[in-house]
């Protein structure tokens, strides 16, 4: 068994996978709305007490079975970043990086926790060399996160950044990726290949600005802001497209951000080529009219996150799954990890 436990601005998400052979079976799901202090602004021990509860009552009703598990950090306060090297080994790599993380890491060495994945080694390029992806964030989060998980009796066994496990997931094939994962927060942009993290950015802008957009545009209050943005969308026609006017500027912003993300990545990474698809996880992807909406923005192909699509499910569970599948793409992948 595998659990892969994601933690969100406003939900939190819990899948638990069990492998048999070389494939893998869905066990286990959950997903619960919250609200209240978030996790990086707790200052003591008992600010976390009332999340850990519902963590608990969550495993509980979802049935998941193991307590230990891999859990997400949010992408925006994670540094990620492609070091090459050239041709080292492993044991070169990591007394390499020892001596040169300061050069890449913005925070104090000993406040950060730091990972990295090699994705490339190249013997033909000339010269011959390695890229290396480097993760870190602030240990103290870490810590935040990790005593969360104690408290709701959990051991965690690894933590990582999201577009790590939305990578993992998502992008199986040879063929180049962007991620677009849109959280309450934040919106987190990836370009992946063949399972592998290349590219990490994240925007500050999120579900949560577009309601306030609503609210400002048609003077509203934030609730019922909320309610017209799950039931009208980006649709033109719906209350004669008010509400898709007043989210215009947040999503034209947002496209433009996406597309000088992935502009920087091909122009720094030119034997790529352009990414052919894009992928959209997370909460928004709900939004109505979404869809159509970024197709008319990007030529590339717009495809709904579905994490579960080489995951045997059983048949009680496959209209739930169906429906909030794109929400459960950072737990998937959290899960799997154990297969690397």
């Amino acid at each position: 068994m595998s659990v892969g436990i994601d933690i969100g601005s406003k939900s939190i998400k819990v899948v638990e996978l069990e492998k048999k052979n070389n494939s893998w079976s869905l066990k286990g799901s959950g997903i619960v709305g919250y609200s209240g202090i978030l996790v990086e602004n707790a200052k003591e021990e008992k600010d976390l007490i009332p999340l850990a509860e519902i963590i608990k009552k969550l495993f509980n009703e979802a049935k998941i079975s193991r307590r230990e598990v891999f859990l997400s950090l949010p992408e925006r306060f994670a540094f990620v970043k492609v070091i090459t090297f050239p041709l080292l080994t492993n044991q070169e790599i990591d007394a390499a990086l020892k001596w040169e993380a300061d050069q890449y890491v913005p925070i104090p060495l000993e406040e950060a926790i730091m990972q990295y994945q090699i994705i490339l080694r190249d013997e033909k390029s000339n010269p011959p060399q390695v890229k290396v992806l480097l993760v870190a964030t602030r240990r103290s989060l870490v810590e935040k996160y990790v005593l969360l998980a104690q408290l709701a009796g959990l051991q965690v066994l690894a933590v990582e950044n999201e577009l790590l496990s939305l990578s993992r997931v998502l992008v199986t094939q040879e063929d180049l990726s962007t991620i677009v994962n849109f959280g309450a927060l934040s919106t987190d942009i990836g370009i992946s290949k063949s399972g592998k993290l290349w590219f990490s950015r994240s925007i500050p802008t999120g579900g949560d600005a577009l309601t306030r957009a609503i609210v400002q545009g048609l003077r509203i209050e934030p609730a019922q802001a909320e309610e017209y943005k799950k039931a009208y969308g980006l649709s033109s026609t719906l209350l004669e497209g008010k509400v898709r006017l007043a989210m215009e500027p947040v999503m034209q912003s947002l496209v433009g951000e996406i597309k000088k993300a992935v502009q920087y990545f091909v122009s720094e990474n030119p034997q790529f080529g352009k990414p052919k698809q894009l992928i959209v996880s997370g909460g928004l992807t709900s939004l109505l009219d979404l869809i159509a909406y970024l197709t008319k923005e990007f030529d590339m192909e717009i495809l709904v996150a579905n994490p579960f699509l080489q995951i045997q499910i059983p048949a009680e569970s496959q209209k739930v799954i169906v429906d909030y599948a794109p929400f459960y793409s950072v737990a998937v992948g959290l899960a799997l990890r154990e297969n690397i």
